[in-house]
């Protein structure tokens, strides 16, 4: 994990310095280059180690988000992803510390690691859904005062489209991954454990799904103010995963 901090950290500072500094190329593709490089360490990691290591849910988290960076750059060429960059590498860094105080798990095997992927891919989807909320709020913050400078140079309206692309999605992952919960408790364990992660995991699809359908139902002031509760249900998230772990 020390090599993915060290590549993450590497890679946040130069694309910072890209973003300050009118773009320059070099900055850009060596930040882009680091990000990979902890990326790619991350994959060996997995493929060499991954029933014996002792892994971290943000140490996944973390790798997931670039995972999916990775996939919308290749994906969606059009809306110059490849801005978010310093997001998702700070994002990377942050997750890769805190994966060294929170809760670890292995052993298990890859039907576990299979589990806990689904889970961790729910989480990658919110996290950045609320992030994304967060960005939007300070472009519009920015255009009220009328301001042109945008955050990454990224419109308005394509802060909304990820906000809530990411939301519904994640909150049909966060659905799934809770039938999936239950269904992985009966067959390894052939009983349901009420511990406090699986707690969390419902408490978060009450939230969730209360906030889905209030905004689709045009429910105020959860409409209205629908990015701050999206930011909220992202703290709550990281916090959940802070606190709680499975018992078994």
């Amino acid at each position: 994990m020390v090599s993915e901090v060290a590549f993450y950290l590497f890679s946040t500072l130069l694309l910072t310095l890209w973003v300050f500094s009118k773009e320059n190329l070099l900055l850009k593709r060596l930040g882009l280059t680091f990000m990979g490089l902890g990326f790619i360490s991350f994959l060996l990691k997995l493929a060499l180690w991954g029933e014996n290591h002792r892994w971290s849910v943000f140490e996944l988290l973390a790798n997931t988000t670039v995972g999916v960076f990775y996939f919308l750059l290749v994906k969606f060429r059009k809306w110059k992803v490849v801005r978010f960059a310093p997001v998702v590498s700070l994002v990377a860094l942050l997750f890769s510390v805190l994966g060294f105080v929170a809760g670890k798990f292995g052993g298990g095997s890859y039907s576990v690691l299979l589990h806990v992927g689904v889970s961790i891919f729910t989480f990658t989807l919110l996290v950045l859904s609320a992030i994304f909320s967060l960005f939007r709020v300070v472009a519009q913050n920015r255009l009220k005062r009328k301001e042109l400078s945008l955050p990454l140079g990224i419109p308005i309206n394509l802060w909304l489209r990820l906000e809530r692309g990411f939301f519904f999605f994640g909150f049909i992952f966060l659905t799934l991954d809770l039938i999936f919960n239950f269904l992985w408790l009966e067959v390894k364990l052939k009983t349901t454990v009420w511990d406090s992660r699986i707690t969390a995991t419902i408490l978060l699809w009450v939230y969730y799904w209360t906030l889905f359908h209030a905004d689709r139902w045009g429910i105020n002031p959860i409409k209205e103010k629908f990015y701050l509760f999206n930011i909220l249900g992202g703290i709550m998230l990281i916090f959940s995963l802070l606190v709680t772990k499975h018992h078994f």
